[in-house]
Parts: C-alpha cells; structure tokens; sequence
C-alpha cells in the first residue's frame, strides 16, 4: 500500500509511540521514504495527545483537513478528530471501539480500500 501511495506523490508521514530508535527502524523495513516521522520520544507524548499529531502536520506543511491519518487503534480516533484530522481506521482484527469513540471515515480490516479513500 505504502508504494501505491508514495508513487502517486502523495507525502507520507508517520505517527507513532514507538522510540526514536524502533521508529527509525520500522521505517526502514518500509523501503518508502517518510516525509515526517514522529515518535513519542520526540514530541514528549504518547498519542493520542495532540501533540505528535501536530507536530507531524507541522513537518509536512499541511492542514489536518488536508490529511488523511490511517490508524491501528481507536484510541487514535480521540486525538485526530480534536484536530480535525479526517481518519480511516484500520481495524485488522474487529476490535470494539471505546466508549465514546469519534467515528472514522472508514472503518475497514484491510487497507486496500484506503485507496479509493484518498482517489488512487
């Protein structure tokens, strides 16, 4: 997916409450480059504080409703939808949300439809 994305010019950037260090290191097994990559380490906050969605808005030069965040975790959906920051869950396994989860605008267990999603 990340390819498909990358090629048709779309930046990419990378939320996550990993450290410096496996950030860096999960991004490299990628193979695609990052045009933001924020760790919990840097900004100082675990998501879903605003703060390291902020930041990665920040190093990408874009407005959150210029965005689209893909998360793993419906705790995301806290910290993204206080931005504003439109969000299509990726929910692999058919978790239960938490009580009083903001919606996604897709919830969906594969990410081959976040390509229709973001016109691809």
């Amino acid at each position: 997916m990340l390819p498909a994305l990358h090629g048709d010019g779309i930046a990419l950037g990378v939320v996550t409450n990993c450290s410096e260090v496996l950030g860096a290191t999960a991004v490299a097994c990628t193979g695609v480059e990052f045009e933001a990559v924020v760790t919990a380490e840097r900004a100082g906050y675990y998501k879903p504080h605003l703060r390291p969605y902020e930041m990665a808005l920040d190093e990408l030069g874009l407005a959150a409703d210029r965005c689209l965040f893909v998360a793993g975790s419906a705790y995301d959906l806290f910290g993204t939808h206080k931005l504003g920051l439109p969000t299509y869950w990726h929910d692999r396994i058919g978790m239960t949300p938490p009580p009083n989860a903001p919606k996604p605008i897709e919830r969906r267990r594969s990410l081959h439809p976040l390509l229709g999603v973001v016109g691809c």
